[in-house]
Order: structure tokens, then C-alpha cells, then sequence
């Protein structure tokens, strides 16, 4: 077991050693996820395999230890010293998470040690200006008992927060606290009288500040209302949106009247949710959103969280089962989220409502349940599609893993409020026994896990499978499994937009991307069916689903979503493999039937007789026109792209490392090149052209940037269209350089010429078109509109000086 890296080494073990027996054989004749479930439990291998991996992976606990709390604050002080202020909140954030809280055995008499964290990370967040979040930790310090005799610093840093925050009152009843508490600090008489005066003169501004106050709308976290208002019978859905079914492609959604690009069609929280690994140090482990302020769970050091709010709600739900086991759960990757939807319902949910979710699986139509509504709970997460007629091998890998989960929820005594027999108890009763056909065979060995487990089965030679009804244990084992076969089609990514400069970290160029921070499983969204060209756009606000038309719909129209392969981004044929693989099914929409050559046309080269597009050449390198259907040698032309190619590779390894003045002459041969032999709308045009634009931002010459970066709009409104995401990004980063260029004018010379008149026309022009295509996508209270309007303020005082 030591010589396995992943739980993929285990399953690739596990399922070679059985390939010589006739278990694979046996397995696939299965028909039902609880006989999967249970056939896979009575194998002495698989079980033995399972649980040697669970107790590898359960071995670190990510416990709380003081003393690392005290060296990692240690640590957070110097940096704090060195006016590192943003290193330090890292270092006193890790002390928060690695300390005991007081009350527990591992603090010992080191029960002060959370709330020195705390109030040690608001110095550095109240540096930082972040004035709400160093409340925050002020008020969690006291909370936690920080010392008396040091108190009133943090009573004077909440006063002073309070007063930026123009909260006057607030500020005053902080401050004339911290005087109070002044009288218990441990200082000399000079000290406190310096440190009276300290907090006296603050109080006077204070006192004379004016009392009006900005309203704070933080429009950029609203919820998006509905447009229409919220559907009467389907969860989360607009009441513009109806439900209907087909056997030939299921539950679907279609507009029931006419619909407008920037509608609000869905707005749904995930039944469930987790977040990834990777994200764990940046983003709250409950809602996702990004915290430096973090709170820490109460017995693990594991994962962060934005208020105590979050903390408690991950607690009830979820974290109280998988607190200290996070590593195993990683170890399965998505399989993470079937735990946790059992998690989330609970097993006293399961168990009141068996019989009723194993008669609603004879559906016809599933969405029919008693009250006639579309519920975003847990019985439409049961009736999500689940493909269980996958080759034998991947149903077997993906059993394991349910088993996996299965004891691990054995193991932590999830089980325990069961009255009936335990599993290792039916299974030696004479019962059980005529059920299997043979009697079990004598135990080789007994279960070394350290918590007695209720799944602990002898083996058996022969296996009949059973016919009876499962045990609560093994129907929740088939429960895991078939989450895990719905999420393989089900899952949803969990996006934020991130913005990163281009080439190196010192550029103007901004690209923005969508990265995946988590996964959910949204019941509702989920009925709709794929196009590769879609009519609605996914957002998020945290974790909830913001669904939206991207394009005007009729009456009586089907709404649409992407899985992934969109017709602008990826070929014909890579587009059906992928969905084919993922999804089970070849694509049918209309930009798959209506195949027009369209990609041919981005990456072709230039026709020699009307400049048109080429279509691929042939294995004699010749190629016909898309427009003039000529047919020409392209011998020469493929030659001079391959050695284009070559000088773009190496001006980007010359950007790389600073080096743009060689790189620039690189890559202007490049483009010189690429010009004269390809088409005109070629992707790979505007590739070198943004890579040019990169360059001249970073060496801050402007205005030859912005020459650079304008044809690259044409290309890429020509192939993703004008109301697209890309189209809109392309537009934010020309806007960059746009502002850039004018500030750079503005400082050269005076901004009354014709050419900055015409540049800020330009600029105007581009921000309002990235405004739209922005509301589309995301709404009115997206970042990137804020933004938008900075940039729009920026444009209105260069308007002014002109005018002055």
C-alpha cells in the first residue's frame, strides 16, 4: 500500500488483481447499486484494500497544537515589525487556525493564545485599511478572552475603525471604553498618561467629525431578482420558464413567452457543495467568497471561514462528519460531493423517506412528485440523470469509491443511531445466510480499524446476491454510488472571474478568466438540456447559480445550456468526442448538424486570388477557397507559417524574461508574416498582435499598444460574435490600454488635439459597448461594471480639463 500515491492506484490495483477471477464477471450482472454495493463489501481484497487506504488517509487529523499557534504569531510579529502588514496576516491567520480554543483539553494552560491571533491580525488588517474585517477580529479576540491589561489597544484600534468607517457613535462609545480598561493595563503612570492623551485626542476629532454618512450599497454581492418573478411550481426557476418531457430527451426547459437577452431565468443555491482543495487558503469553506478576515473551525486547522455564521452552518450540515477527514474525502476527487448530499440530507431524512424514494423511481415522468411542484431538494437530486449502463470496469471503480465512502461513514460512527442489526450481524444470522447461497467461509483476519465497525462482513465463497431488501448501510452505499454516477453528468462548476495581467506582472494588459473555485449540484439549472451554441450564460454570486439569456428567445423555444464544448471555442468532431465521453450522448444541436466549415475559416490561410478564406490543404498542399472555390498550391505559404511560428516562440520566451525590445523584433517578423499568408479573421492574426500590444504596454508606450490591440476586437467579435464573454474581456483589456494611453497624452502634451479628442471617442465607444455585453452576463451589480464605471469617471475628468 505505501508504493500508492492516489486512490486511482488503489482502484487500478484493486481491478487488475480481480480480472483474473470471475468477480468483474459476476459484477456486471448486477442490477441495482445496493447489490453493487454489498457484492463489492463480502470481497476480502476489495475490503482489505478499502480499508488500509482509509486508515492511511485518516491518520492526520490536522489537529491544534499551541505551540505552532505560538511560532507561527512569533513569526507574523516580525513581519508586522518590517511593515510586511499583508505576510503578517497570513502568519497570524495560520496561528488562528493551529490554535486550541480555550476551552478544549489541547489548550492547556495556553488559553490565551486564539485570542493573541486575533487581536494581533487586526493591527496588521487595520494597516492594511481593511477596517471591517479588523472589527471583525477585535470583537473575536474579546470574545475569546484576550487579556485585560492589553484590551484598551484594541478598544482604541475599534474606535478608530468605526471613525474611517464614519460611524461617529460607535467610535466614541469604543474609545471611551478603551480610557476604562486604560486603568487595568500593566504600564508605568507616564505610559498611561501618554496613552490617555492618545486616546483623548482621537476621541476630540471624533467628536467634531460631521454626522452624515455614505450608504454602502455593496451592489456587487446582490442576488439578481428573477426576471418575470419566481416560477409556482419549479424551485429557483422565472415564472417565464416552463418544464415539459419527451422520452427521447427527457425533462427540458422552454421559454413560455418571449424572452429578452439579460433575462434572469435561474437563480438556485446548490443542495450541495464543496469547495476545492486548492482554494481552501483563500476562500471561505462554507459560501466560497474570498476572506482575509478568516474564522477557524473549533477543532480542525484545516479549512477557513468568512464569519462565525459560516462556521456554524458548515458545522450543522456537513463539517461535524468530515472535521479531520478532508484528506480522505480529497482523495476521490468529485465523489467528495455524493458525501456530502448524504451529509446534507441526513440520514434521518433517508430513513423516514426509503420507501417513497424507491417507489419514485418507476416515475414515467419524474418531475411529478405529490404536490405537483418541482422541488430544488433532495428527491431531485435522487431523479437527476444517473448512467449505470457504463462499462463494467468504470461502474466497478466508481462502486469502490462508494464503498470508500461507505466506511468512512462506518468509521465515524454515522450508522450509530440504527436499531437494527449491524451488517456483521445479518450476515452470520441463518437468515442472511440462505439469502447468499453458501455459508461464509471462516474470517482470515479481524478488522484493525480503530472504531468498531458495523460493516465489518466475513467472506464468502460463492455469492448469490441477496434478494431482500438492503440494510440502512448498504442502501446509503447505493445512494453514494448512484450520486456519484449522476454527478459524472450533473455536477456544476462553481466559477469566479479573476483578473490577471498579461505576459509578465508589470503589464497593463489585463486578461480576465473564469476559474473553477468549487462544484455543486443544482437540481433545477440542471434540466436543461445541451446546445454547443446555448441561450443562457452561468455567473455566480459566492455559490449561488445566476442563470441568463444571452440571446432573445421566442415563445415555445428551448432554453439551452453549454456542458462545456461551445461551438465558438472548439471543433465539430472535438466537441461530440468530448460530450460522448463525459455525457453518453452525440451531439444533435443545430450548430453540430449545420456545420459550415466555420473553423476552417479562423485558422485558414489567405486565398491568393480573393483573400478569402482556404480550406485546409490536402496531403499534396493544395487548397480551394471557401469564397471563390479556386484551388492553389500552398507549399510556400505553409512553409512561411511554420517559420513564423518558430519566431513567436521565441519572442514569447524573450517577453518571458523581460527581454521585450528583442522580443518586439520577433515577433513584428512574426506578424509581418503571418499577414501576408493568412486569412484575415485567423486566430492566430490576432494572437501575435495581443502578444505585440503586451509588449509596448510593458515597455509603457502606449499609444503603439493600443495600434496593436485594436484589430485584435475585429477577430475576435468575428468568431466568438458581438455579444460574446470573449468579445467583452477583449473589450475590458482594450480599455486598459485606452485609459493608459490617455493619461500617458495627458502628461506629454496638452490633451486639446484632434487625435485625443478622437481617442477618448474611441475609448467612450468601448466601455459602453463592454458595459452591455457585461449586463447581459452577469447583471447590473457585476465587479467588471464596476470597473467600468471607474473607467467611465476617469473619461469624464479628462473631459473636463479639456473644456477648462
Amino acid at each position: 500500500m505505501a508504493a500508492y500515491t492516489c486512490w486511482q492506484d488503489v482502484l487500478d490495483d484493486i481491478t487488475n488483481r480481480l480480472k483474473k477471477t470471475k468477480t468483474l464477471t459476476r459484477f456486471s450482472k448486477l442490477k441495482s447499486n445496493e447489490d453493487r454495493i454489498e457484492y463489492c463489501l463480502r470481497d476480502d481484497i476489495i475490503r482489505s484494500k478499502v480499508q488500509q487506504w482509509l486508515n492511511i488517509m485518516c491518520s492526520s487529523r490536522h489537529k491544534k497544537y499551541w505551540e505552532k499557534a505560538s511560532e507561527l504569531r512569533a513569526e507574523g510579529n516580525l513581519c508586522f515589525q518590517e511593515k510586511k502588514y499583508t505576510k503578517a496576516v497570513e502568519f497570524y491567520t495560520q496561528s488562528i487556525l493551529a490554535a486550541p480554543f480555550p476551552k478544549s483539553e489541547d489548550a492547556g494552560s495556553h488559553v490565551e493564545e486564539l485570542s493573541l491571533g486575533f487581536g494581533n491580525r487586526s493591527a496588521a488588517l487595520f494597516h492594511l485599511l481593511k477596517n471591517e474585517e479588523c472589527l471583525k477580529d477585535i470583537d473575536k479576540a474579546v470574545e475569546y478572552d484576550y487579556p485585560r491589561d492589553l484590551r484598551f489597544k484594541l478598544l482604541q484600534r475599534k474606535g478608530q475603525c468605526w471613525m474611517k468607517l464614519n460611524q461617529p457613535a460607535l467610535a466614541l462609545e469604543a474609545l471611551k471604553e478603551s480610557l476604562k480598561l486604560l486603568e487595568e493595563a500593566r504600564l508605568d503612570s507616564r505610559r498611561i498618561a501618554r496613552q490617555q492623551k492618545e486616546i483623548e485626542a482621537i476621541i476630540k476629532t471624533v467628536e467634531e467629525m460631521e454626522q452624515s454618512k455614505e450608504e454602502d450599497t455593496n451592489e456587487e454581492n446582490s442576488i439578481l431578482p428573477l426576471s418575470y418573478g419566481p416560477h409556482s411550481s419549479i424551485d429557483a426557476a422565472s415564472a417565464a420558464v416552463d418544464i415539459k418531457f419527451e422520452k427521447s430527451k427527457g425533462r427540458y426547459i422552454v421559454a413560455n413567452r418571449a424572452l429578452l437577452a439579460g433575462d434572469t431565468l435561474f437563480v438556485e443555491e446548490p443542495y450541495a457543495s464543496v469547495l476545492l482543495p486548492a482554494h481552501y487558503p483563500t476562500h471561505c469553506h462554507h459560501c466560497y467568497t474570498k476572506a482575509s478576515a478568516v474564522v477557524p473551525c473549533h477543532q480542525c486547522s484545516q479549512v477557513r471561514y468568512c464569519s462565525q455564521q459560516c462556521v456554524d452552518q458548515s458545522w450543522e450540515k456537513y463539517h461535524k462528519w468530515e472535521c479531520g477527514n478532508l484528506d480522505s474525502l480529497h482523495s476521490v476527487g468529485i465523489a467528495h460531493l455524493s458525501f456530502r448530499v448524504i451529509l446534507v440530507t441526513g440520514l434521518s431524512f433517508i430513513q423516514e423517506n426509503r420507501e417513497e424514494l424507491v417507489k419514485s423511481s418507476n416515475f414515467v415522468y419524474p418531475f411529478d412528485f405529490p404536490d405537483g411542484k418541482y422541488r430544488s431538494n433532495y428527491f431531485s437530486v435522487y431523479h437527476l440523470v444517473a448512467h449505470e449502463d457504463m462499462p463494467a470496469e468504470d461502474t466497478f471503480q466508481y462502486a469502490l469509491t462508494a464503498l470508500l465512502l461507505l466506511m468512512l461513514l462506518d468509521r465515524l460512527n454515522y450508522f450509530a443511531t440504527l436499531e437494527s442489526q449491524s451488517l456483521r450481524e445479518r450476515l452470520i444470522s441463518c437468515n442472511l445466510n440462505s439469502r447468499v447461497g453458501s455459508a461464509p467461509s471462516t474470517p482470515t483476519h479481524k478488522s484493525r480499524s480503530p472504531v468498531h465497525s458495523r460493516l465489518s462482513v466475513n467472506s464468502v465463497e460463492e455469492t448469490d446476491m441477496p434478494t431482500g431488501p438492503a440494510s440502512m448501510e448498504i442502501f446509503v452505499g447505493g445512494l453514494l454510488l448512484r450520486h456519484i454516477l449522476q454527478l459524472i453528468c450533473n455536477a456544476n462548476a462553481i466559477t469566479e472571474l479573476q483578473t490577471a495581467p498579461q505576459a509578465n506582472s508589470n503589464s497593463s494588459v489585463l486578461n480576465q478568466r473564469q476559474v473553477k473555485v468549487a462544484t455543486g449540484i443544482f437540481p433545477s439549472a440542471s434540466l436543461m438540456n445541451h446546445s454547443c451554441n446555448p441561450t443562457v450564460i452561468s455567473s455566480f454570486c459566492k455559490n449561488v447559480l445566476i442563470v441568463r439569456a444571452i440571446c432573445d428567445v421566442e415563445s415555445g423555444q428551448e432554453i439551452f445550456n453549454c456542458y462545456g464544448p461551445h461551438f465558438r471555442r472548439m471543433p465539430r468532431e472535438d466537441r461530440q468526442r468530448s460530450l460522448l465521453e463525459q455525457y453518453f450522448f452525440i451531439c444533435e444541436c443545430e450548430a453540430c448538424i449545420n456545420e459550415d466549415e466555420r473553423e476552417q475559416r479562423y485558422q485558414a490561410l489567405k486565398c491568393s486570388y480573393c483573400s478569402g478564406p482556404l480550406r485546409a490543404p490536402d496531403n499534396t498542399n493544395r487548397a480551394s477557397c471557401l469564397e471563390c472555390e479556386k484551388s492553389q498550391d500552398c507549399a510556400s505559404q505553409l512553409q512561411k507559417v511554420f517559420t513564423a511560428h518558430d519566431m513567436f516562440v521565441q519572442g514569447l520566451q524573450l517577453a518571458a524574461k523581460g527581454n521585450f525590445k528583442d522580443a518586439l523584433e520577433r515577433l513584428k517578423k512574426c506578424h509581418k508574416i503571418r499577414e501576408k499568408v493568412m486569412f484575415k479573421y485567423n486566430r492566430h492574426l490576432s494572437e501575435v498582435q495581443d502578444q505585440l500590444a503586451c509588449c509596448y504596454a510593458s515597455l509603457d508606450k502606449m499609444m503603439l499598444a493600443v495600434e496593436y490591440l485594436r484589430p485584435t476586437l475585429i477577430i475576435t467579435e468575428h468568431i466568438y460574435g458581438k455579444n460574446s464573454i470573449e468579445f467583452g474581456n477583449e473589450l475590458q483589456k482594450f480599455s486598459d490600454l485606452l485609459i493608459n494611453a490617455l493619461n500617458q497624452a495627458n502628461h506629454e502634451h496638452a490633451p486639446c488635439d484632434q487625435d485625443f479628442r478622437n481617442l477618448m471617442e474611441e475609448t467612450k465607444s468601448v466601455l459602453e459597448k463592454s458595459y452591455n455585453i457585461f449586463s447581459i452576463h452577469y447583471g447590473p451589480y457585476h465587479a467588471s461594471l464596476k470597473e467600468i464605471k471607474e473607467k467611465q469617471k476617469q473619461l469624464e475628468i479628462f473631459t473636463e480639463n479639456m473644456e477648462n
